[in-house]
This record gives structure tokens, sequence and C-alpha cells, in this order.
């Protein structure tokens, strides 16, 4: 391994993995939800940085890490960019459409996605034709909207061109979690017409986090755009599956090579 002036080491990665997998269970080296991608770093001879475009470099490429446990379910948020808003402002928003929520404040904290109205009236829509994200009311018809290409461009933002998912098993043994690394795969070319297909299967969704504060103020958390992490490998065009056995099993349609056991 070469490190290159960003401290960011250049890794075989056909080469390094495989011999990670082949360890078994690895006791996390940091507690939380944070010791899944800490633990395979320092595997790899990554050492935290404060970069934001990339992990490591593989055959000369730019490449972010990401770690997944094998069964989480939880959605994660990916980016937060507010909508263009036309008549209706936040607070406008939460006093006609908002609740009383659960520390007594008036709330609008509600997911949206493209296949129904959810029980407060809102959905997404997409017009391909327009290039926009529509917020719909059942009501009240289009409230906010987005343009496509600025949505697209703050998901490559944050997404690498080129991603490294690594999934492994994870258990919990006197309160410590071991962490088994055992599929990979290489992703690149992130596709827009791949993030609208996530949009339209109700993959991908919207999810407003906003209350009014006691002097009438809206407060804003930052409209998410969030995932379930296991669709990830959904948003690229090309997923080169990483060998290192002879094993194979299917995960999200896409066929890899087992852990080397």
């Amino acid at each position: 391994m070469v490190v290159n002036e960003q401290l960011s080491p250049e890794v075989d990665i056909k080469k390094e993995l495989p011999k990670i997998f082949k360890k078994g269970f690895i006791k996390s080296l940091r507690s939380g939800d944070t010791g899944i991608g800490f633990t395979i770093e320092t595997e790899l001879g990554i050492k935290e940085n404060n970069l934001e475009d990339f992990d490591l470099t593989y055959d000369g490429a730019k490449v972010e890490l990401k770690s997944q446990r094998e069964h989480a379910t939880s959605n994660i948020t990916l980016f937060t960019k507010e909508p263009e808003k036309g008549n209706f402002k936040d607070a406008d928003l939460i006093m006609k459409y908002g609740y009383i929520d659960a520390e007594g404040r008036k709330g609008l904290k509600i997911t949206l996605t493209t296949k129904d109205f959810n029980p407060q009236g809102f959905k997404i829509d997409i017009d391909e034709k327009e290039e926009k994200i529509n917020i719909l009311h059942n009501k009240d018809g289009d409230i906010w909207h987005y343009h496509l290409d600025d949505v697209f461009s703050k998901l490559k933002k944050k997404l690498s061109k080129n991603l490294l998912v690594v999934i492994a098993e994870s258990k919990k043994e006197r309160g410590k979690e071991y962490f088994h690394y055992k599929k990979a795969v290489y992703l690149s070319e992130l596709s827009q017409k791949n993030f609208i297909k996530l949009l339209k299967e109700g993959k991908f969704v919207v999810e407003f986090r906003m209350h009014l504060k006691s002097n009438g103020v809206a407060r804003n958390h930052g409209t998410g755009f969030r995932l379930n992490e296991h669709y990830l490998v959904e948003l690229y065009k090309r997923r080169e599956v990483l060998e290192c056995g002879f094993n194979f099993f299917q995960y999200n349609n896409i066929l890899f090579i087992n852990s080397c056991s």
C-alpha cells in the first residue's frame, strides 16, 4: 500500500478484501453505529481523515468506502435539500397541515413517497417532461417542487463516482459487537435514470422534519432524501463483484461470490 499526498491509501481491494474475509469475526474497534466502518477502514490501512470525496484509491480511481450490517433495514439520510417554495412557506405548511407532536409543538414530520398520499395528504410526483420532482397535496395540488438536475447534483456530491460497499454479518457477545466482513461490490457510474427509478418505486423517499417554535417561527431540520442503504447498489450502472471464493449467492439481484470460508 502506498499513501498518497491526500493521506488516502492505494488499496488493491481484490487482494486485501479476501484476507479480511478469511479472518471471520473481528471485534469492533469502536462502539456504536460507526464501529463497522472504522473497523474495516483500519483493516484496510485507511486512517481517519476529513476528506469529503474519497477514502481510498483503487486502480488509479478515487473510491468512497461504505460498510453495511447484513440485515439492517432502516433508511438513512443521504442528503438534505430544500424544495423551491411557492405561496406556502414552512410556517404556513405547518399551521395548515401539522399536528401536535410528542413535545407539545405544532409539527410536520412526515415521509413522502411516489406511491400513495400519506395521512397528511402529501406525496411526491416525478414529472420527467418538465424534469421536476413535485410535492403534491391531495387538495391543494402542487405545493413545492425540485428540479431533477439540482437534486441529482446534490446526490453526486454526497456519493462518490466510485463506491465500494462491504457487507458484514454482525453479532454481539458480552456486550461487544463483532463483524464478519464477507460480501463486497465495487460500484461505478452513478445513474440519474436509476435514481428516478428508485423514486418511482417508493424506495427513495422525502422526509419533512419541521415544527413551530414557541414564538411561531418555523424550525426546519432539513428536508431529507432517504434510502435504505441496501439499495445503494441500485443507484449505479456498473456493479463489479469482488471474487474471494466459490460459494455463490444472490443479494439485491446481484450475483456475489461468498467469503473465503
